[in-house]
């Protein structure tokens, strides 16, 4: 991802992707990895509430083969389908911060994360880039599983508590196993089918880390996803469980933060 005319714009490149869990021994600078673009209407606008995002960040510089990867996943609410992750360990944190920042411009995303680590707070502070950081979500306050306001960054993202990412997980689960229709076509004849979610996912690492799962383990893309599944779930909330409620929402909201004068000032539409 670079700049280009005040807008973020993906820039195609040979860098690859690590498909594969375990990943010790390979090259993990990663890079991003595009599933769908960002969709846009007639004026080239992407709806504010459409996009969302989980990470599962680390704070220290290192090219170790053995350590944790950072790990973002980039989620349309309206197809409820992952349309972008990157998932790597560059040599310096703020590398990946600064791709995910330009990431979340790209999508116009809001981006959901563990909280533990400071480092991806205070580079989006230095950027002037906290308002693409999700702010502590409503419904964990309602179940008390987070209390009261707090001071600095942690009113951002979330602390990942045992009890959290229990419940993460269990929202994970309920995910995969919803029943989607996929639509097929075998010869002249297009057949509708019943599959679970689980099997409309593109990342292989994903899947390989959903399956060997344990608690005593490193899973940073299950980490992302966890995060990802929190704040869906607050949307849904918001949204009374039918997330395109969210498609009139940006452009006509006095408050939406895209549309004071500052930034139609500064930035091109």
């Amino acid at each position: 991802m670079t700049i280009k005319d005040g807008k973020a714009e993906f820039v195609p490149t040979h860098d690859l992707p690590i498909r594969n869990f375990p990943h010790k021994g390979e090259d993990l600078t990663g890079c991003i990895e595009i599933f769908e673009l960002p969709k846009k209407d007639k004026n080239g606008r992407i709806n504010g509430h459409r996009y969302i995002a989980g990470t599962d960040p680390v704070d220290d510089d290192s090219m170790s083969t053995d350590l944790s990867l950072q790990s973002t996943f980039i989620y349309d609410t309206w197809t409820e389908e992952i349309v972008a992750e990157y998932t790597g360990r560059p040599p310096m944190a703020d590398d990946y911060y600064e791709q995910i920042r330009l990431l979340l411009l790209y999508y116009n995303a809001v981006n959901n994360y563990e909280n533990n680590k400071k480092g991806l707070y205070g580079y989006f502070v230095r950027k002037n880039s906290t308002f693409l950081l999700a702010d502590n979500l409503e419904f964990l306050k309602d179940k008390d599983l987070i209390r009261g306001t707090k001071i600095g960054n942690q009113v951002k993202g979330y602390t990942a508590t045992t009890a959290i990412n229990n419940y993460a997980l269990r929202l994970i689960r309920k995910w995969l196993l919803e029943t989607v229709t996929i639509v097929k076509q075998e010869g002249e004849e297009v057949i509708t089918i019943e599959v679970p979610r689980l099997y409309t996912l593109k990342s292989r690492a994903l899947i390989q880390e959903l399956i060997q799962w344990t608690k005593e383990g490193n899973f940073d893309r299950v980490s992302a996803f966890g995060a990802l599944m929190l704040i869906r779930e607050d949307r849904l909330i918001l949204y009374q469980g039918d997330l395109t409620k969210s498609r009139d929402n940006q452009l006509n909201d006095v408050n939406y933060l895209g549309n004071d004068d500052f930034f139609k000032l500064n930035y091109k539409e």
